[in-house]
């Protein structure tokens, strides 16, 4: 028996950081606020993003890739958070980069006491 799959469940891959960021911009964009202070935290974090990927180098990968990981969990948190029509654009960003670092850890099912598997994933700077 074949199954064939949609491209609607399979995960979206990215050929640039051009396709990456605009998938965030829309999400941003969808808001029903202006959101210009989050639209300028976005852009900050695209910089920075970009520039973290131009560091990247064999000496040193495992100084950069926490901080891409980082920055990646940031935007997607700032991506739910901005739907929430009970926070402002302050409130969004505090929360934002306080929790960050343990995004992908909640994602993942843990609770922050747990200990978690050995992963890049969990190394979040």
């Amino acid at each position: 028996m074949t199954h064939e799959f949609s491209n609607e469940n399979q995960p979206k891959q990215w050929k640039s950081q051009e396709e990456y960021k605009k998938c965030f911009l829309e999400i941003l964009n969808e808001t029903k606020k202006e959101v210009p202070v989050v639209q300028a935290y976005f852009t900050e974090l695209c910089q920075q993003l970009e520039q973290l990927i131009q560091e990247i180098s064999p000496e040193r990968f495992w100084a950069t890739l926490p901080k891409i990981l980082g920055i990646d969990a940031k935007l997607l948190l700032l991506t739910e958070l901005v739907k929430f029509d009970d926070f402002s654009s302050e409130d969004i960003i505090r929360i934002t980069e306080n929790d960050y670092k343990h995004y992908f850890k909640e994602l993942c099912g843990y609770h922050l006491g747990m200990e978690t598997k050995p992963s890049m994933v969990f190394s979040v700077l």
